[in-house]
């Protein structure tokens, strides 16, 4: 499995993970390296721009905004393309711009779409809109494989859940799950599994399931 930032530029996926890539291997330097020599990303070649973390999985950083440009769907595809020859499970973090057409090319390729959403009003007015958004542009199809993901932090308001997630169902979302409050989500550091709250594992430990789940359902 590998994990890549397809955030259209700036994504924090390299500065939350527990070991953070080396300078320069990131998604559009391996784009480039494809395209400068196609065929030449082997599994040797490709180790360059993977970092294995902890629980061996692997990380892609996203675009730093260096290339003065930002990700599009032609350069998410490509880097799923090169990416999806070695590994079976691909995961996108796309960030939160809505127009960014890495965004586009993650939305419509999905086999499961997960929306973390906090609680917060104006948060869960925004997933709302977005999951309408979807499902007039992908289709009502993509919510029967979307999971909505309810996140718990300082500051948020438990009364919006009740409201938020009949909107959800209503949008036609079939899974929402419930994230407990994580100190080190909150915190802004990096992530290291071994150092997640109990509570926290096991909501993950759900929603991992699910995901798999939704993933066999599709391949059926």
């Amino acid at each position: 499995m590998v994990c890549v930032d397809v955030a259209d530029v700036g994504g924090s996926l390299a500065d939350r993970v527990s070991i953070p890539p080396r300078g320069g291997h990131d998604v559009l330097a391996l784009i480039a390296a494809e395209a400068a020599e196609p065929g030449s990303i082997r599994p040797s070649a490709l180790s360059q721009y993977l970092t294995r973390q902890p629980s061996g999985d692997d990380i892609v950083a996203g675009n730093n905004g260096a290339h003065g440009s930002g990700l599009g769907y032609d350069a998410a595809h490509a880097a799923a393309q090169i990416l999806s020859q070695h590994r079976e499970i691909l995961i996108a973090d796309t960030g939160n711009n809505r127009l960014a057409g890495s965004w586009h090319w993650a939305t419509t390729h999905a086999d499961v779409l997960l929306i973390p959403v906090p609680l917060r009003r104006d948060a869960a007015a925004a997933a709302h809109r977005m999951l309408l958004d979807l499902a007039a542009t992908v289709g009502p199809a993509m919510m029967a494989r979307t999971i909505v993901v309810i996140t718990d932090g300082p500051g948020d308001a438990p009364m919006v859940e009740i409201h938020a997630v009949e909107a959800f169902l209503d949008a036609g979302v079939q899974s929402v799950a419930r994230m407990p409050f994580e100190p080190l989500f909150a915190s802004g550091e990096r992530i290291a599994p071994s150092k997640l709250r109990r509570s926290t594992t096991e909501a993950l430990t759900v929603v991992a399931s699910t995901v798999i789940d939704l993933i066999a359902h599709t391949a059926d």
